[in-house]
């Protein structure tokens, strides 16, 4: 038999009120949360970063490789046709603070290998070999396995990786955040 019983007011009004909670909870948290955006080598972290970089494009004018863009207000760094060679041009024109000779010459990009890579099934070894920093290495796990691992200490995130891969099974994706350096009284605004 047929259930032909209708929502009752006070059943809609329950779900109504169980599901704007659900919505408002999940608008909140995206609102607090940090674009991941990969920035130039030298930029201070994110917050900081955010309220200091005004958009003006100076760091984008002068980097030689044309890396850099503005995206929603702020430079961002797009790796896609040639590596960030860090050559500090972006940071020696910035004069807002956002990039800063102080801190590290990292630009957080890590390497992201996919499953169908060759390295993985045969001897191809482009990316380990094109590593100025030499950070990535493969290693054969217990089950027999070839990974690629990223020594995060080692790897500045130039990309180089991703563009000696021939069939582009690497992916390079902002990790972490960057922190101050110790001597934080050199980077106060």
């Amino acid at each position: 038999m047929k259930n032909d019983r209708q929502l009752t007011p006070q059943g809609t009004s329950r779900r109504r009120l169980l599901t704007g909670w659900m919505d408002r909870a999940q608008r909140q948290s995206e609102s607090l949360t940090l674009p991941v955006v990969a920035r130039p080598p030298q930029a201070v972290p994110e917050p900081l970063f955010s309220a200091l970089c005004d958009g003006c494009a100076a760091c984008v004018d002068h980097c030689p490789y044309g890396l850099l863009n503005i995206n929603q207000g702020k430079v961002a760094l797009s790796i896609d046709f040639t590596e960030c060679d860090v050559c500090r041009k972006c940071t020696s024109a910035c004069q807002t603070g956002a990039l800063r000779e102080q801190m590290p010459c990292d630009t957080l990009l890590r390497p992201q290998i996919s499953l169908s890579c060759l390295g993985r099934q045969d001897s191809c070894r482009m990316c380990t070999i094109n590593c100025p920093q030499q950070a990535l290495a493969f290693s054969v796990s217990t089950t027999g396995d070839r990974q690629l691992h990223c020594d995060s200490e080692r790897c500045n995130g130039c990309g180089l990786c991703k563009l000696s891969c021939f069939h582009g099974h690497i992916s390079l994706s902002p990790l972490g955040e960057k922190s101050l350096p110790e001597n934080t009284q050199q980077l106060e605004v």
